[in-house]
């Protein structure tokens, strides 16, 4: 659970308004049910599901199916989004954001109002993941991501190739800020605006990953990032180089702003958050993961927010591939 910040309010710029404060600071996570422990990091152990508790946040799992009319997804674990511990969010192609698919979820019009974005890789590599975010309400939201793979999962061989694969697609995340209203289900007249939900805002940018199957490492970037109501630009993050476990394909880093968006200013060796994720399908194919961001806007807080987060979510195909990203012509796949 963490501490809801401001609401944006008009394309031009921030105002901080409304019931919540500029921004919301993290509460203590509720602890995964007999969590296992990470043993790449005692202080982060992982859920029952295998995802870091940095990264899964208020979330125990996301079903997602693209491939039913319509798509569905159902969520376990979050904290006040619909009705019993497993939820099924509604679908919203009015939300849809670079080739992630939108549902929501609001049981009534004072209840807090979720935002979920899913995605499954294409090229048969079985990775999926998704990314849930509410509002703030009270001062807090709650949310947390999500990732899967399916079936087997074999890295590309250093002995016939360099083991050097790129990745690259489309980025969505979901912020601790109040954004358009476009979903919200409207409160009754004269309702106290300290009682109104508030929808999440979210950002869009690119990722390209890179990964080292020979040393089985992995790093990356997300740039190009604003957040979409506004049209605000945010701070391109740098993924910092990790470690690939070569069993299960699965890897946990940390994050940091890209030094040179900040000349003179010293972004090197301060970690803003964790990201992480799973690679599935022969050759790696594809990849998925989340972001969680303990700052977005900056050091310094040059638009003003404190207490800033933001999870996001990444599913990749690898460079190469049929449906790979335009900036793959400049990586050797």
């Amino acid at each position: 659970m963490k501490r809801f910040v401001a609401a944006l309010m008009l394309p031009a710029f921030l105002l901080a308004c409304g019931s919540g404060s500029n921004p919301f600071e993290p509460d203590p996570a509720p602890p995964a049910e007999d969590p296992a422990p990470d043993p790449g990091d005692e202080e982060n152990p992982v859920t029952e599901a295998g995802i870091p508790q940095s990264l899964a946040g208020d979330l125990t799992r996301v079903s997602f199916n693209p491939n039913t009319v319509p798509p569905t997804l159902s969520v376990e674990g979050v904290t006040l989004d619909d009705e019993p511990f497993t939820a099924n969010y509604r679908r919203r192609p009015g939300l849809d954001r670079n080739g992630y698919i939108a549902f929501t979820a609001q049981d009534d019009p004072l209840d807090r109002h979720f935002t979920a974005y899913g995605r499954e890789a294409n090229n048969n590599s079985g990775v999926r993941a998704g990314v849930v975010v509410s509002g703030g309400v009270r001062n807090r939201f709650l949310g947390g991501g999500y990732y899967e793979r399916d079936g087997a999962y074999t890295p590309p061989n250093p002995a016939t190739t360099t083991g050097l694969v790129s990745y690259a697609g489309n980025y969505v995340g979901l912020i601790n800020v109040g954004g358009s209203s476009e979903d919200l289900a409207p409160v009754p007249g004269g309702t106290d605006p300290d009682l109104a939900p508030l929808q999440a805002a979210e950002v869009t940018g690119n990722i390209l990953i890179q990964a080292d199957f020979a040393d089985n490492a992995v790093e990356g970037n997300i740039y190009n990032r604003q957040i979409l109501d506004t049209a605000t630009v945010l701070p391109s993050i740098v993924l910092l180089n990790t470690s690939i476990d070569p069993t299960t394909g699965t890897f946990l880093g940390d994050t940091e702003y890209e030094a040179g968006d900040f000349p003179g200013e010293n972004v090197i060796g301060t970690d803003i958050g964790d990201y992480g994720g799973i690679f599935g399908g022969t050759n790696a194919s594809g990849v998925a993961g989340t972001i969680h961001l303990e700052q977005w806007d900056g050091p310094n807080n040059p638009l003003g927010f404190e207490g800033e987060e933001e999870y996001g979510v990444f599913v990749l195909d690898q460079c190469g591939q049929p449906v790979d990203d335009p900036i793959c012509a400049g990586v050797n796949p």
